[in-house]
């Protein structure tokens, strides 16, 4: 008795034509085309069943007697049960010259725009193009070789952004471990290790888990930053915006505290306009009321989060150990911040770094020691 060949993936899924995905509503998502198959190791892929041969119809079906799975990278048969193919590797199942395949690096050698859609990955993801505005690239780590525009980007590993990131004011990345770019701009960066910018940074919120370092200038915007920052030629200069550093504290929970209290900000205001409504009186009074009970409890709920964010010992670090070093110069309207201590720093102050002692930051010279 013969064995058919079954999928448990689309053999021809890269020979069709992208679609856009229907919505629950009916509407289409055109930012979703499901790019790629994805699989994980140890997913089923494929199997041989014993079958009629009268009984197939389809004349592509692939029949066989010695249980040979036609595959090759990233596969290997089930050890206890020969009739089954599984996923060696975490990454994307395709079917090449008739063979199955799991890669674990995803690359696409164009663009990710309308053509793609965004682009979601349990592996690598290689993009050979840029990235373009309002569109998703999310991977194991994310190598971008053209300019990330106002996009998102999501990482469990590194980033790299070899063409720079120009995010418009939207743009975000983000890496569980560290992001290199060769420069940013508007853009807001979030590393649980480094940040490595190769050119400028300028005017952009980064947060980065443990170092900083930017070669060339880093002007406007904040940063935020566990142990160190060392910005190679300018720091500051901007007289129309402020650069902030602040080293010391752990950067995510300063992110979640900061959104925490815009959120308590707004629900503060929601609250006095429903306590206006209900000393109104009149048909609305009880609804206000209502919606003001609510309100107090989110009111409540955002306020312990808050008070539970910095009881952690790991939300603060060593002030002692952290440090600004700039061998460049420092232009105006800079303000450094290390724990509690905050220093406005001297206009064209040279060849300078910033340490914490006894409370305080204190500057030496020179800035790198030989």
């Amino acid at each position: 008795m013969p064995y058919l060949l079954r999928y448990h993936f689309d053999p021809d899924y890269e020979r069709r034509r992208l679609r856009p995905k229907n919505r629950e509503d009916g509407s289409v998502d055109q930012f979703d085309l499901g790019y790629a198959q994805n699989v994980v190791a140890g997913q089923l892929l494929a199997e041989w069943e014993e079958v009629d041969p009268d009984e197939v119809q389809e004349p592509e079906t692939i029949l066989s007697d010695d249980l040979a799975f036609p595959h090759g990278e990233g596969c290997r048969v089930d050890p206890s049960n020969p009739r089954r193919l599984l996923a060696a590797v975490n990454g994307h199942v395709s079917c090449v010259d008739g063979l199955i395949l799991v890669r674990e690096t995803l690359s696409i050698g164009r663009d990710i725009d309308f053509h793609t859609g965004n682009i979601v990955a349990v592996g690598d993801v290689l993009v050979g193009g840029g990235v373009r505005s309002g569109f998703l690239v999310m991977g194991r780590n994310i190598t971008v070789r053209g300019t990330v525009e106002a996009a998102k980007l999501r990482a469990m590993g590194g980033v790299s952004c070899q063409a720079g990131i120009q995010g418009g004011g939207r743009g975000t990345v983000r890496a569980g471990k560290s992001i290199r770019a060769r420069y940013c701009e508007n853009a807001v960066l979030h590393a649980g290790q480094n940040i490595l910018i190769d050119g400028a940074s300028m005017h952009c919120r980064l947060f980065a888990g443990e170092k900083l370092a930017v070669k060339g200038r880093l002007v406007g915007g904040e940063a935020y930053c566990g142990e160190a920052v060392y910005v190679g030629e300018q720091l500051g200069g901007g007289s129309q915006s402020q650069t902030r550093l602040l080293l010391g504290y752990d950067p995510e929970r300063i992110h979640q505290d900061q959104h925490l209290k815009a959120r308590v900000r707004e629900l503060v205001m929601e609250l006095a306009t429903c306590r206006e409504e209900m000393a109104r009186g009149g048909e609305r009074a009880e609804a206000s009321g209502a919606e003001a009970l609510r309100l107090e409890k989110l009111l409540e709920s955002c306020q312990a989060q808050l008070a539970r964010l910095w009881s952690h010992p790991a939300a603060m670090r060593r002030f002692s150990a952290c440090r600004v070093i700039v061998p460049g110069h420092v232009g105006d309207n800079v303000e450094i911040g290390i724990g509690e201590a905050v220093l406005a720093v001297p206009e064209e102050t040279r060849d300078v770094v910033f340490r914490y002692v006894d409370g305080e930051i204190v500057m030496e010279h020179p800035a790198l020691r030989k």
